[in-house]
Protein backbone atom coordinates (compact mmCIF):
# COMPACT_ATOMS: atom_id res chain seq x y z
CA UNK A 1 0.00 0.00 0.00
CA UNK A 2 1.71 3.29 -0.94
CA UNK A 3 1.88 6.11 1.04
CA UNK A 4 1.82 9.69 -0.60
CA UNK A 5 4.63 12.56 0.81
CA UNK A 6 2.90 15.72 -0.41
CA UNK A 7 5.43 18.66 -0.71
CA UNK A 8 4.91 22.51 -1.40
CA UNK A 9 7.34 25.55 -1.84
CA UNK A 10 6.94 28.18 0.49
CA UNK A 11 9.78 31.31 0.52
CA UNK A 12 8.27 33.04 3.77
CA UNK A 13 5.42 32.67 6.28
CA UNK A 14 3.40 35.82 4.78
CA UNK A 15 -0.09 34.82 5.57
CA UNK A 16 -1.74 34.57 1.97
CA UNK A 17 1.13 32.97 1.10
CA UNK A 18 1.35 30.35 3.52
CA UNK A 19 -2.63 29.78 3.10
CA UNK A 20 -2.41 29.20 -0.59
CA UNK A 21 0.51 26.68 -0.06
CA UNK A 22 -1.14 24.71 2.97
CA UNK A 23 -4.17 24.23 0.36
CA UNK A 24 -2.04 22.66 -2.30
CA UNK A 25 -0.18 20.81 0.30
CA UNK A 26 -3.31 18.87 1.59
CA UNK A 27 -4.94 18.45 -2.03
CA UNK A 28 -3.18 15.23 -3.39
CA UNK A 29 -4.39 14.10 0.74
CA UNK A 30 -7.59 14.62 -0.43
CA UNK A 31 -7.66 18.19 1.94
CA UNK A 32 -7.98 17.95 5.67
CA UNK A 33 -11.29 16.83 5.97
CA UNK A 34 -10.26 12.96 5.71
CA UNK A 35 -8.56 13.67 9.24
CA UNK A 36 -11.34 14.76 11.02
CA UNK A 37 -14.15 13.16 11.91
CA UNK A 38 -17.62 14.96 12.97
CA UNK A 39 -17.46 17.55 15.57
CA UNK A 40 -13.86 16.16 16.96
CA UNK A 41 -11.71 17.96 18.88
CA UNK A 42 -8.60 17.62 17.48
CA UNK A 43 -5.33 18.33 18.72
CA UNK A 44 -2.28 20.11 17.06
CA UNK A 45 1.12 19.19 18.25
CA UNK A 46 3.77 21.91 17.10
CA UNK A 47 7.33 21.99 18.25
CA UNK A 48 7.30 24.18 21.21
CA UNK A 49 10.71 23.43 22.45
CA UNK A 50 11.09 26.55 24.50
CA UNK A 51 9.92 30.57 24.90
CA UNK A 52 12.37 31.72 21.97
CA UNK A 53 11.92 34.60 19.36
CA UNK A 54 10.40 33.70 15.63
CA UNK A 55 13.50 34.79 14.10
CA UNK A 56 15.68 31.82 15.84
CA UNK A 57 13.41 28.97 14.07
CA UNK A 58 13.31 27.31 17.21
CA UNK A 59 9.50 26.66 17.34
CA UNK A 60 6.91 25.57 14.58
CA UNK A 61 6.40 29.45 13.23
CA UNK A 62 3.03 30.43 14.33
CA UNK A 63 1.30 31.04 10.95
CA UNK A 64 2.09 27.28 9.87
CA UNK A 65 0.33 26.91 13.52
CA UNK A 66 -2.76 29.57 13.13
CA UNK A 67 -3.31 28.12 8.78
CA UNK A 68 -2.98 23.95 10.12
CA UNK A 69 -5.99 25.51 12.74
CA UNK A 70 -8.27 26.75 10.21
CA UNK A 71 -7.83 23.92 7.76
CA UNK A 72 -9.18 21.61 10.77
CA UNK A 73 -11.98 23.96 11.57
CA UNK A 74 -13.12 24.39 8.16
CA UNK A 75 -13.12 20.56 8.21
CA UNK A 76 -15.70 20.67 11.24
CA UNK A 77 -13.68 20.27 14.43
CA UNK A 78 -15.27 21.74 17.24
CA UNK A 79 -12.50 22.81 18.98
CA UNK A 80 -9.09 23.01 17.89
CA UNK A 81 -6.22 22.69 21.08
CA UNK A 82 -2.57 23.80 20.46
CA UNK A 83 -0.18 21.66 23.01
CA UNK A 84 2.82 20.39 23.67
CA UNK A 85 4.96 19.19 26.73
CA UNK A 86 7.62 22.28 26.47
CA UNK A 87 11.19 21.79 27.31
CA UNK A 88 11.68 25.56 28.66
CA UNK A 89 7.98 26.73 29.80
CA UNK A 90 5.31 25.45 28.96
CA UNK A 91 3.24 25.80 25.67
CA UNK A 92 1.29 28.85 27.30
CA UNK A 93 4.36 30.69 27.81
CA UNK A 94 6.23 29.63 24.57
CA UNK A 95 3.12 30.56 22.15
CA UNK A 96 3.29 33.66 24.01
CA UNK A 97 6.83 34.53 23.06
CA UNK A 98 5.85 33.08 19.17
CA UNK A 99 2.80 36.13 19.20
CA UNK A 100 0.26 32.88 19.17
CA UNK A 101 -2.79 33.43 20.85
CA UNK A 102 -6.03 31.43 21.97
CA UNK A 103 -8.77 32.82 19.35
CA UNK A 104 -11.91 31.57 18.73
CA UNK A 105 -12.07 27.21 18.40
CA UNK A 106 -8.14 27.42 18.23
CA UNK A 107 -7.13 27.32 22.27
CA UNK A 108 -3.58 26.74 23.39
CA UNK A 109 -3.46 24.31 26.45
CA UNK A 110 -0.50 22.80 28.70
CA UNK A 111 -0.69 19.15 28.59
CA UNK A 112 -1.03 18.94 32.68
CA UNK A 113 -2.28 15.21 33.19
CA UNK A 114 -0.71 11.86 32.12
CA UNK A 115 -2.01 8.78 31.66
CA UNK A 116 -0.41 5.21 31.48
CA UNK A 117 -0.61 2.78 28.35
CA UNK A 118 1.60 0.07 27.14
CA UNK A 119 3.70 0.26 24.26
CA UNK A 120 2.96 -1.09 21.07
CA UNK A 121 5.41 -4.34 21.96
CA UNK A 122 4.02 -5.69 24.38
CA UNK A 123 6.03 -5.95 27.82
CA UNK A 124 8.83 -3.51 26.40
CA UNK A 125 8.07 -0.62 27.39
CA UNK A 126 5.15 1.24 30.07
CA UNK A 127 4.68 4.57 28.65
CA UNK A 128 2.95 7.62 30.53
CA UNK A 129 1.93 10.13 27.81
CA UNK A 130 -0.58 13.15 27.83
CA UNK A 131 -4.42 12.39 28.10
CA UNK A 132 -4.82 14.91 25.44
CA UNK A 133 -2.91 13.31 22.56
CA UNK A 134 -4.62 9.54 23.56
CA UNK A 135 -8.37 10.92 24.07
CA UNK A 136 -8.21 13.22 20.78
CA UNK A 137 -7.28 13.13 16.83
CA UNK A 138 -3.71 14.55 16.65
CA UNK A 139 -2.00 16.47 14.29
CA UNK A 140 1.47 16.34 14.37
CA UNK A 141 3.08 19.62 12.87
CA UNK A 142 6.70 19.11 13.46
CA UNK A 143 9.99 21.77 12.48
CA UNK A 144 12.36 20.59 10.11
CA UNK A 145 15.88 20.47 12.37
CA UNK A 146 18.88 18.83 13.25
CA UNK A 147 19.86 17.19 16.91
CA UNK A 148 22.94 16.36 18.50
CA UNK A 149 21.74 12.82 19.57
CA UNK A 150 19.51 11.67 17.27
CA UNK A 151 20.55 13.22 13.81
CA UNK A 152 17.25 14.82 12.36
CA UNK A 153 14.70 15.68 14.84
CA UNK A 154 10.98 16.22 12.48
CA UNK A 155 7.68 13.93 12.26
CA UNK A 156 8.67 11.47 14.25
CA UNK A 157 10.92 12.99 16.76
CA UNK A 158 8.46 15.56 17.44
CA UNK A 159 5.90 13.17 19.20
CA UNK A 160 8.28 12.68 22.13
CA UNK A 161 6.34 16.28 23.15
CA UNK A 162 3.62 13.56 24.31
CA UNK A 163 6.01 12.98 27.31
CA UNK A 164 5.22 15.29 30.42
CA UNK A 165 7.99 17.70 31.85
CA UNK A 166 10.99 16.27 33.46
CA UNK A 167 10.14 12.77 32.53
CA UNK A 168 11.46 13.19 29.11
CA UNK A 169 15.33 13.65 30.47
CA UNK A 170 14.10 10.49 32.77
CA UNK A 171 13.97 8.25 29.65
CA UNK A 172 17.13 10.26 27.93
CA UNK A 173 19.00 8.88 31.77
CA UNK A 174 17.68 5.11 31.61
CA UNK A 175 18.55 4.32 27.87
CA UNK A 176 19.72 7.31 26.43
CA UNK A 177 23.16 5.75 26.52
CA UNK A 178 22.21 3.77 23.45
CA UNK A 179 20.94 6.06 20.76
CA UNK A 180 19.74 3.27 18.67
CA UNK A 181 16.89 1.92 21.70
CA UNK A 182 16.41 5.65 22.39
CA UNK A 183 15.28 5.67 19.01
CA UNK A 184 13.38 2.83 18.71
CA UNK A 185 11.66 4.68 22.27
CA UNK A 186 10.85 7.81 20.02
CA UNK A 187 9.11 5.30 17.09
CA UNK A 188 7.08 3.94 20.26
CA UNK A 189 5.78 6.67 21.20
CA UNK A 190 5.19 8.51 17.98
CA UNK A 191 2.82 4.57 17.19
CA UNK A 192 1.30 5.05 20.24
CA UNK A 193 0.15 8.32 20.18
CA UNK A 194 -0.58 7.60 16.23
CA UNK A 195 -0.73 10.80 14.91
CA UNK A 196 -3.90 11.02 11.93
CA UNK A 197 -1.51 13.70 10.16
CA UNK A 198 2.41 14.85 10.14
CA UNK A 199 2.81 18.46 8.31
CA UNK A 200 6.89 19.77 8.43
CA UNK A 201 7.10 23.59 8.30
CA UNK A 202 10.12 23.47 6.77
CA UNK A 203 9.83 26.73 5.31
CA UNK A 204 12.89 28.30 7.15
CA UNK A 205 14.76 25.19 9.41
CA UNK A 206 17.90 24.88 11.87
CA UNK A 207 21.23 23.50 10.92
CA UNK A 208 24.03 23.05 12.67
CA UNK A 209 23.98 22.88 16.76
CA UNK A 210 19.83 21.67 16.76
CA UNK A 211 17.51 21.77 18.09
CA UNK A 212 17.52 24.51 20.28
CA UNK A 213 20.73 26.41 19.15
CA UNK A 214 21.38 25.93 15.91
CA UNK A 215 21.41 28.87 13.11
CA UNK A 216 18.12 29.30 10.71
CA UNK A 217 18.21 28.58 7.15
CA UNK A 218 15.92 28.50 4.46
CA UNK A 219 14.78 25.29 3.20
CA UNK A 220 11.59 26.53 1.16
CA UNK A 221 9.02 23.92 1.49
CA UNK A 222 6.29 22.82 3.70
CA UNK A 223 5.54 19.07 3.91
CA UNK A 224 2.59 16.54 4.47
CA UNK A 225 2.03 12.50 4.98
CA UNK A 226 -0.04 10.20 7.17
CA UNK A 227 3.00 8.46 8.14
CA UNK A 228 5.19 10.25 10.07
CA UNK A 229 8.47 7.90 9.10
CA UNK A 230 7.77 8.44 5.57
CA UNK A 231 8.06 12.09 6.08
CA UNK A 232 11.12 11.81 7.27
CA UNK A 233 12.35 9.34 5.44
CA UNK A 234 12.12 11.98 2.30
CA UNK A 235 13.26 14.75 4.44
CA UNK A 236 16.73 12.95 5.04
CA UNK A 237 16.50 12.32 1.12
CA UNK A 238 16.12 16.11 0.47
CA UNK A 239 18.86 16.88 3.22
CA UNK A 240 21.12 14.06 1.17
CA UNK A 241 21.78 11.74 4.22
CA UNK A 242 21.24 8.20 4.28
CA UNK A 243 17.96 7.33 5.92
CA UNK A 244 19.16 3.89 7.15
CA UNK A 245 21.94 6.13 9.11
CA UNK A 246 19.45 8.34 10.97
CA UNK A 247 18.60 6.29 14.02
CA UNK A 248 14.70 6.99 13.77
CA UNK A 249 14.64 6.34 10.46
CA UNK A 250 16.67 2.67 11.21
CA UNK A 251 14.35 1.76 14.18
CA UNK A 252 10.85 2.62 12.34
CA UNK A 253 12.55 0.38 9.37
CA UNK A 254 13.07 -2.42 11.98
CA UNK A 255 9.70 -2.07 13.55
CA UNK A 256 7.80 -2.29 10.16
CA UNK A 257 6.40 1.36 10.26
CA UNK A 258 8.31 2.44 7.57
CA UNK A 259 6.87 1.55 3.87
CA UNK A 260 9.69 0.67 1.51
CA UNK A 261 11.03 3.36 -0.66
CA UNK A 262 8.60 2.46 -3.85
CA UNK A 263 5.76 2.51 -1.85
CA UNK A 264 6.53 5.90 -1.01
CA UNK A 265 5.31 8.32 -3.54
CA UNK A 266 6.11 12.23 -3.31
CA UNK A 267 3.99 14.58 -5.03
CA UNK A 268 5.48 18.02 -5.43
CA UNK A 269 9.19 19.08 -7.02
CA UNK A 270 11.72 16.77 -7.61
CA UNK A 271 13.83 16.11 -4.26
CA UNK A 272 17.06 16.63 -6.03
CA UNK A 273 15.36 20.18 -6.91
CA UNK A 274 15.29 20.84 -3.39
CA UNK A 275 18.60 19.84 -2.22
CA UNK A 276 20.36 22.73 -0.34
CA UNK A 277 23.84 23.65 -1.62
CA UNK A 278 26.09 23.98 0.47
CA UNK A 279 24.98 20.65 2.48
CA UNK A 280 22.48 21.23 5.25
CA UNK A 281 25.14 21.28 8.03
CA UNK A 282 24.67 18.73 11.00
CA UNK A 283 24.94 19.09 15.06
CA UNK A 284 28.21 17.04 15.74
CA UNK A 285 26.65 13.24 15.86
CA UNK A 286 26.68 12.10 19.42
CA UNK A 287 28.09 8.32 18.50
CA UNK A 288 30.96 7.79 15.92
CA UNK A 289 31.08 4.52 14.36
CA UNK A 290 32.15 1.79 17.48
CA UNK A 291 35.82 0.16 16.59
CA UNK A 292 35.94 -4.03 16.84
CA UNK A 293 38.45 -5.53 18.98
CA UNK A 294 39.19 -7.44 21.93
CA UNK A 295 37.19 -6.80 25.37
CA UNK A 296 39.56 -5.13 27.08
CA UNK A 297 40.18 -2.38 24.37
CA UNK A 298 36.27 -1.57 24.31
CA UNK A 299 36.36 0.83 26.80
CA UNK A 300 39.63 2.40 26.33
CA UNK A 301 38.39 3.22 22.45
CA UNK A 302 34.77 4.46 23.98
CA UNK A 303 36.53 6.68 26.37
CA UNK A 304 38.63 8.06 23.68
CA UNK A 305 35.36 8.48 21.26
CA UNK A 306 33.12 9.08 23.73
CA UNK A 307 31.01 12.54 22.64
CA UNK A 308 30.63 14.74 25.56
CA UNK A 309 28.86 18.52 26.11
CA UNK A 310 31.45 21.44 26.11
CA UNK A 311 30.52 24.80 27.71
CA UNK A 312 31.60 28.01 26.41
CA UNK A 313 31.58 29.84 29.92
CA UNK A 314 31.67 33.09 28.17
CA UNK A 315 28.07 32.70 26.62
CA UNK A 316 27.02 30.81 30.16
CA UNK A 317 24.57 33.12 32.14
CA UNK A 318 24.23 30.71 35.37
CA UNK A 319 20.56 30.60 33.99
CA UNK A 320 20.68 26.83 35.40
CA UNK A 321 18.38 25.16 32.67
CA UNK A 322 20.76 22.54 32.31
CA UNK A 323 21.12 21.49 35.59
CA UNK A 324 17.38 21.10 35.51
CA UNK A 325 17.06 19.03 32.77
CA UNK A 326 20.15 16.62 33.73
CA UNK A 327 18.97 13.59 34.68
CA UNK A 328 21.89 12.45 35.18
CA UNK A 329 22.71 15.34 37.92
CA UNK A 330 26.08 15.35 35.94
CA UNK A 331 25.90 18.70 36.53
CA UNK A 332 26.51 21.44 39.07
CA UNK A 333 28.18 24.75 40.04
CA UNK A 334 31.28 25.21 41.78
CA UNK A 335 32.90 29.11 41.64
CA UNK A 336 30.47 30.32 40.22
CA UNK A 337 30.83 28.04 36.76
CA UNK A 338 28.74 25.27 35.70
CA UNK A 339 31.20 21.66 35.88
CA UNK A 340 30.25 18.71 34.41
CA UNK A 341 31.18 15.49 36.07
CA UNK A 342 31.96 13.09 33.02
CA UNK A 343 32.00 10.24 34.61
CA UNK A 344 28.60 10.14 35.47
CA UNK A 345 27.29 12.42 31.74
CA UNK A 346 25.21 9.80 29.75
CA UNK A 347 25.58 12.36 26.62
CA UNK A 348 22.13 12.56 26.15
CA UNK A 349 22.52 16.18 25.50
CA UNK A 350 19.57 17.39 27.52
CA UNK A 351 21.49 20.40 28.10
CA UNK A 352 22.73 21.57 24.58
CA UNK A 353 19.38 20.80 23.64
CA UNK A 354 17.62 23.39 26.41
CA UNK A 355 20.14 25.52 27.05
CA UNK A 356 18.99 29.15 25.74
CA UNK A 357 21.92 30.87 25.39
CA UNK A 358 23.70 28.58 22.92
CA UNK A 359 26.42 28.22 25.57
CA UNK A 360 26.05 24.18 25.14
CA UNK A 361 27.97 22.34 21.95
CA UNK A 362 28.66 18.44 21.54
CA UNK A 363 32.43 17.72 20.87
CA UNK A 364 33.97 14.23 20.23
CA UNK A 365 36.69 12.62 21.75
CA UNK A 366 40.19 12.99 20.92
CA UNK A 367 40.69 9.81 18.95
CA UNK A 368 37.35 10.04 17.01
CA UNK A 369 38.71 13.54 16.23
CA UNK A 370 41.40 12.55 14.94
CA UNK A 371 40.41 9.79 12.71
CA UNK A 372 37.33 12.82 11.55
CA UNK A 373 35.01 10.34 12.81
CA UNK A 374 31.26 11.37 14.03
CA UNK A 375 31.03 14.10 11.46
Amino acid sequence: MSVKVSIQLLSDYDSARVAHAMDALMAPLGGMAPFVQGNDTVVLKPNLLAPRPVSRATCTHPEIIRTAGRLVQQAGASQVLVTDSSGIGNAVQVTAKMGLKSEGALKIVNPDEAQWVSSRESGQWKLRLSKLMLQHPVINIAKAKTHGQMIVTAAAKNMFGGVLGLEKPQWHYRIGRDPQQFARLLVHICETLSPRLNILDGVIGMEGNGPGSGTPRPLGIVMASENAHALDYILCKIWKLKPEKVYTIRAAMDMGVLPAEKDIEVVGPPIASLQPSPPWKLAQETSPARLVGPNWLTPVLENLMKTLPHLNHQRCTLCMECTHHCAANAMDVSEGRIVIDLQKCISCFCCQEMCPHSAITVKTGALARLLRLGK
